[in-house]
């Protein structure tokens, strides 16, 4: 069955996005604050249930990273506009993810096999890309002023590029050394 629990769990999470956007804009920072942590609550258990429940699917291999991407990119790019992200640490994570997305493209359209394996740097990147959110809003929400936020700005930028180079030259090792041509 294709609308599992997991499955479900992320669609919610998907849903949840426009939501997040736009109290952002509004700067709604409490209303974010709660809806951001309800989506990172439904990312956690629609892996557990996932496991748990023996309900993997192919739509979930897709689409539960997928969610991951639309709700870490609208966050960063919503917090950016807003002025509490710096600009070039939304550039880095936009940039990262649309380079995989390419890739992933270009490998599907070339009729190679395409693997979605996540690595232990891109988990780590994403936990820190969601940790700089979590922050930046707890921030918000208190009002409290810090000077450890810029380091946490420059580490997440850093693990981000770091990643990124990682996933490209993983993948690049296990592409074919020779395309077949067609004619």
């Amino acid at each position: 069955m294709v609308l599992n629990v997991p499955n479900s769990l992320t669609l919610l999470r998907l849903f949840l996005v426009p939501l997040l956007t736009i109290s952002i804009i509004y700067r709604e920072f409490e209303l974010t604050l709660v809806l951001f942590l309800l989506a990172a609550v439904t990312d956690l258990l629609d892996g557990v249930f996932a496991r748990l429940l023996n309900q993997c699917t192919l739509l979930g291999l897709y689409l539960d990273p997928a969610a991951d991407k639309i709700l870490t990119l609208s966050c960063y790019l919503s917090l950016a506009f807003i002025g509490l992200v710096p600009a070039w640490l939304t550039v880095l994570v936009f940039f990262k993810d649309l380079f995989m997305i390419l890739g992933a493209a270009i490998i599907f359209f070339c009729g190679w096999e395409l693997k979605v394996e996540p690595s232990s740097w891109g988990k780590h990147t994403t936990f820190l890309q969601l940790l700089t959110i979590t922050a930046v809003l707890l921030l918000a929400v208190t009002g409290w002023s810090t000077s450890w936020l810029v380091w946490l700005f420059f580490a997440t930028g850093l693990l981000t590029i770091f990643s990124g180079g990682h996933y490209i030259f993983r993948r690049l090792r296990t592409l074919p050394d020779e395309a077949s041509l067609p004619g």
